[in-house]
């Protein structure tokens, strides 16, 4: 068996998210489809670093597939590219040993979101969140703060009773340009809905609709208290993922 790992990107805003849904188009489904054509007599199954959800993009999303089939490394790439649709593209792929794993070996990832304060834009409504109005920049910076570290997130992701919410934030920077506000987040995992539960409570921050502290109460309750300010999905993007 030969494991291949693929690095890809994807415009998500057509999508029902990555993982496989019955009926509905995913990028996984997308994908398999594609290796399918090549790897005709193969079950082919692929596993990515992590799932995105609808309309969420992904600009270097890792998975990895094994199959018996041989061919140059690189060739896989173009022979999947060929049957791929135009909103999702291989930019490389690799021959890895067999305890390669793109989820469980990944080391950190990486998020941006994307939000606009000018003006509404038609042809960037897929891409940034258009929300129009001015944040206090300075309010937010300062109320980051306090999720850089471990902590336990379950204030700020999903509700799932059996799932390890605590988390290793390395980085949350947030950069204004020309009206377009850009927050990085770094770190070591991510539960669903956490970068847009931590984003959504920055930008109330940042209208002056909370504080820092109420930000920090949340985060200290472990999930007894929830965030209920979740950014829309179409300004997030899975930016990169790490590995040894």
């Amino acid at each position: 068996m030969n494991r291949i790992k693929c690095i890809v990107s994807y415009d998500g805003s057509k999508f029902h998210g990555f993982q496989v849904q019955n009926k509905l188009r995913t990028v996984q489904g997308e994908i398999q489809k594609a290796i399918h054509n090549i790897c005709k007599d193969e079950e082919i199954v692929i596993h990515a670093s992590g799932r995105t959800d609808a309309k969420v993009h992904g600009r270097k999303q890792v998975f990895h597939f094994d199959t018996k089939r041989d061919m140059p490394e690189k060739q896989w790439k173009r022979a999947i590219n060929h049957f791929l649709p135009n909103d999702i593209y291989i930019l490389d792929s690799f021959l890895v040993d067999e305890d390669f794993h793109s989820r469980y070996s990944a080391t950190k990832k990486e998020y941006h979101y994307l939000l606009s304060m000018n003006e509404y834009s038609p042809f960037e409504t897929n891409y940034i969140y258009q929300y129009g109005k001015s944040l206090d920049i300075k309010a937010m910076k300062e109320a980051a703060k306090i999720f850089i570290g471990e902590h336990n997130f379950a204030s700020f992701c999903a509700i799932d009773p059996y799932g390890n919410t605590i988390r290793t934030l390395y980085h949350l920077d947030i950069i204004e340009k020309n009206g377009i506000v850009t927050f990085k987040l770094i770190g070591n995992g991510f539960r669903r809905y956490m970068v847009r539960h931590i984003v959504g409570g920055l930008i109330q921050v940042g209208a002056h609709r909370i504080d820092k502290a109420k930000l920090e109460e949340l985060l200290e309750s472990k999930g007894e208290k929830k965030c209920l300010f979740k950014a829309k999905p179409q300004g997030l993007y899975l930016h990169e993922v790490f590995y040894e």
